[in-house]
C-alpha cells in the first residue's frame, strides 16, 4: 500500500513539474524565427498599420525597375511586428535589393528573409 501511494505522489509531482515548465518557459529568439519560417499570406496580420507596412514594401517593389517580375513577385507577409520574405529571384543583387527596400520601409520590423536564387 505504501508502495502504490509512493507511485502515485511521484507521478503527481513529475506532472506537476512538466506543467510547470511548459507554463514558465519564456520563447527564446530561435524559436521566434523558426515561427517565422513557416509564415505563410494566410498568417497576414490585418491590423491597419500591418496592411499599410506591406502596401508600401509592394509599392517600392514594384516601382524599382531593376527587378525582375519573379522578384517583384516575392510574397510579403507582416505579422507580429516582423516582414517576413518568401519567394525566388533570379540574382543575389536582386535579394539584396529587396532586403533594401524592405529595411528602409520598415526599419522598426525585423526582417526574416527566405528570399531564394534560382535560375
Amino acid at each position: 500500500m505504501k508502495s502504490l501511494l509512493l507511485s502515485v505522489a511521484v507521478i503527481a509531482a513529475v506532472s506537476a513539474s512538466v506543467v510547470v515548465a511548459k507554463q514558465d518557459a519564456s520563447p527564446n529568439p530561435r524559436a521566434a524565427v523558426q515561427l517565422e519560417d513557416n509564415m505563410t499570406v494566410g498568417d497576414q496580420s490585418n491590423k491597419p498599420a500591418d496592411l499599410e507596412t506591406v502596401k508600401r514594401i509592394r509599392r517600392e517593389l514594384m516601382n524599382d525597375n531593376a527587378l525582375s517580375t519573379k522578384a517583384k513577385n516575392v510574397k510579403v507577409i507582416v505579422a507580429n511586428n516582423g516582414v517576413t520574405l518568401k519567394g525566388p529571384v533570379n540574382t543575389p543583387a536582386e535579394r539584396e535589393i529587396i532586403l533594401k527596400h524592405a529595411y528602409t520601409t520598415a526599419p522598426k520590423h525585423k526582417i526574416y528573409n527566405q528570399i531564394s536564387v534560382t535560375k
